[in-house]
């Protein structure tokens, strides 16, 4: 399936996102009839909320996430168990071993690749978009929500758990998501060094002041 699909680490611009729009929108791929984007067909399913204000409309918005990681995001139900989303790891990985040092590599080459393979797009104003993971390959951009739940989604089909992270600079609304593991090293996606962003190795995260706070998402 991914014979013809070249996964190389090219850095790519990104910025700073926002998770305060007003209305959500959950946009899928139907894997039973794509194969690749094509931006002159409308390809790709598209659903559409409004969004409530505030902490509720982050929690809706990661909510959400999770279920597009798990694949519960109708109608196409694209999540970790995806042939294509598992294809697409095994791609980018290139070795699924079991051992800590192939489950360290892994990790790696698959954060490397929405880092920087992935570029950073901002969601249009007053619209959060989730993208699945599927989609986001394919587009090839997506903000620091869809590139988390490609992130994510590319672990899990792994066989690797992580969660969402919401942070709090203000210490009043949400500005930013990143995916965390379970053992707590933290995965930043959109932290490359372009467009005013630190560049963020495995392990970093973006510090906050001390009446700033983060939110943990589950996902599984």
């Amino acid at each position: 399936m991914f014979e013809n699909q070249q996964f190389s680490h090219q850095p790519t611009p990104a910025a700073y996102p926002s998770l305060f729009p007003h209305q959500l929108i959950a946009t899928t791929v139907s894997p039973k009839r794509f194969r690749k984007f094509d931006e002159s067909q409308p390809l790709h399913s598209r659903q559409d909320w409004p969004l409530a204000d505030g902490a509720d409309g982050t929690f809706q918005a990661l909510d959400l996430m999770a279920r597009a990681v798990r694949g519960e995001c109708g109608p196409d139900f694209s999540g970790y168990n995806d042939e294509y989303c598992q294809g697409a790891a095994m791609s980018i990985a290139g070795h699924l071993g079991e051992d800590e040092l192939a489950t360290g590599a892994t990790i790696a080459a698959l954060f490397y690749f929405c880092r920087d393979q992935i570029e950073y797009i901002d969601h249009p104003f007053n619209v959060q978009q989730v993208q699945d993971c599927r989609r986001t390959i394919e587009l090839g951009t997506g903000d620091c929500v869809s590139k988390s739940v490609c992130l994510s989604t590319l672990l899990a089909a792994c066989g690797i758990e992580s969660h969402f992270v919401a942070q709090s600079l203000d210490g009043r609304e949400y500005s930013h998501v990143y995916v965390e593991l379970r053992d707590g090293t933290a995965l930043d996606p959109v932290a490359n060094g372009k467009g005013n962003r630190p560049l963020g190795e495995i392990g970093w995260r973006q510090q906050i002041p001390d009446y700033g706070f983060e939110t943990p998402q589950e996902i599984f």
